[in-house]
């Protein structure tokens, strides 16, 4: 490959220096960053040119903690995301089933109750009655709620005999039966009947995903939870060096072939654009499905305190195996106890294997000294305030401790945590600019600004989205940043994202993305 000058602005993420005119790549990394003349010095014959324009080129944005195969499923499957009732969900899927044949399963995901009129969770009868013919299984956007039909709920062997499963619950009509809703681990009763799929449709669904992503000017992404067959097929794509992004990919440790997982990958954590050297954890569930681990019951649901994935002595007895095994703790943690009680776990995990508390997302004012003592990286998506803020109030309560310190991005970076942002995609949308908006404005998509003190300036935020998601991955020292030596990964908007209004953020243009000075997007 020749050498690439890229002239224009450049916000690069080094403290050395903010602002550069030019960058020179060669063989996949920046060789020089000054200005133009700087650069063009140095430069071989064979120049090829970026002209930014009124554009800027950014480190390569890492999204920090994301889900690509249930991404790349949802892109083949039914999106019922903003649907306005279970009516509508219904008639989406029931479109769908026509084109599906007789007695194959059929998936989706995206709804979420809170956005119709009672907020009530949604029943099987409707779904049944729709759908004889197939089995049905629809994730709830947070992925911590399944929605089937009796067919499915007959495929899996459950009944009104059927326990709550350890983590889980089973919703229930008056006579007990199932009514079609299961929570958290209770999802795998259904789940383990569905056909796995073969090893090129995992391939299939994970270039779906990929793809996508670096549509959206995204480098790298952190998959938050990967399963034996999909760590299997990330080896396989970067074997033949077809992953477009690079991938930084978490164990599933909720399994018991954790032990095996991780000798497998500890011989090669590596390969190509892969690193496998973390392992992901669930300590509970979610707010909208009020599975989240709260001290004190939900405000709108009195008696519950949410669900428990994992004991908490289990979890604490996983979260030292890993890293007595050289791995990278991950825990999934949201209400303000499961938050509490996994910083108190990382206080005794060394340091230097920078802990993640994945989401982070309520944590009372009165245990940030925890996040401070057990220096874990608040890896933190800042897309789920904007979208939970008409609902999470009622959850939380008005005005009391856990509600101030929810989605806290500020409180989490004036203790001194390392900020990695990502998006929890396909829970939200996949598209970087929406999360550097919501943690700039905090604006619901009404326009109302929900806990303006948690505000973050631009440059704090897009340092989230990149060199904070480098520190994550312990590649601060060759990524994140537009300096000299370090790998050529880099974003191109038409715009420069600093200076245009923050509401502009969302529709300002990707033009390019490069991973290690090759093009993946080219935009038009």
């Amino acid at each position: 490959m020749g050498d690439l000058l890229i002239v224009g602005t450049l916000h690069t993420m080094d403290p050395a220096r903010p602002r550069a005119g030019a960058a020179l790549v060669r063989n996949g990394r920046f060789v020089r960053v000054g200005t133009r003349a700087e650069c063009e010095q140095e430069a071989r014959a064979d120049l090829k040119f970026i002209e930014l324009g009124e554009g800027c080129v950014v480190p390569g944005i890492i999204d920090a903690h994301g889900h690509p195969l249930l991404h790349g499923r949802m892109l083949a499957e039914v999106r019922l995301g903003g649907a306005r009732s279970e009516q509508e969900c219904v008639e989406r899927v029931a479109k769908y089933a026509q084109l599906v044949p007789a007695g194959a399963w059929i998936r989706g995901s995206g709804w979420d109750q809170n956005l119709w009129p009672a907020r009530n969770f949604p029943s099987g009868e409707l779904l049944s009655a729709a759908t004889p013919g197939h089995p049905v299984a629809l994730s709830r956007i947070d992925v911590h709620a399944l929605w089937c039909n009796s067919t499915a709920l007959r495929a899996a062997g459950l009944d009104g005999r059927t326990p709550d499963p350890p983590g889980g619950r089973i919703l229930r009509g008056p006579d007990g039966a199932p009514t079609g809703v299961l929570i958290d681990t209770a999802m795998d009763l259904v789940r383990r009947a569905i056909p796995p799929p073969q090893p090129r449709e995992a391939e299939e669904a994970l270039l779906r995903s990929l793809e996508a992503l670096a549509a959206v000017g995204i480098t790298a992404v952190h998959d938050a939870a990967a399963g034996a067959e999909v760590l299997a097929a990330y080896r396989r794509l970067a074997e033949r060096d077809d992953l477009p992004v690079r991938i930084y990919a978490m164990i599933d440790g909720q399994g018991a072939d954790l032990d095996e997982r991780m000798r497998e990958w500890r011989e090669t954590p590596s390969i190509g654009r892969l690193t496998v050297r973390a392992v992901k954890l669930f300590a509970d569930g979610a707010l909208g499905s009020r599975g989240a681990a709260l001290f004190d019951p939900y405000e709108d649901d009195s008696g519950n305190t949410g669900l428990w994935l994992m004991d908490p002595r289990e979890l604490e007895s996983r979260i030292v195996k890993v890293a007595a095994a050289g791995f990278q703790p991950c825990v999934h943690c949201i209400g303000d106890q499961a938050c509490a009680l996994t910083l108190q776990a990382f206080t005794k995990v060394p340091r230097d294997l920078r802990p993640r508390a994945e989401h982070l997302q309520i944590l009372r004012a009165r245990d940030v000294p925890l996040l401070k003592r057990s220096g874990a990286i608040a890896s933190m998506q800042p897309t789920h305030a904007v979208s939970d803020a008409p609902w999470a109030e009622s959850r939380l309560g008005r005005g009391t401790e856990r509600q101030r310190g929810a989605y806290a991005w500020r409180q989490a970076l004036e203790a001194g945590a390392k900020l990695a942002f990502g998006s929890d995609f396909p829970v939200e949308g996949i598209d970087p600019r929406e999360g550097l908006r919501a943690a700039v404005a905090r604006k619901s998509a009404s326009g109302a600004v929900w806990m303006p003190e948690q505000r973050l300036t631009r440059e704090e935020a897009l340092h989230a989205f990149t060199a904070g998601g480098a520190w994550a991955e312990f590649a601060e020292g060759r990524r994140g940043a537009i300096r000299e030596g370090f790998e050529a990964d880099f974003t191109v908007f038409a715009k420069d994202l600093l200076e245009v209004h923050v509401d502009e953020l969302p529709r300002v243009a990707v033009q390019a993305t490069v991973v290690g000075g090759r093009v993946e997007y080219a935009g038009p």
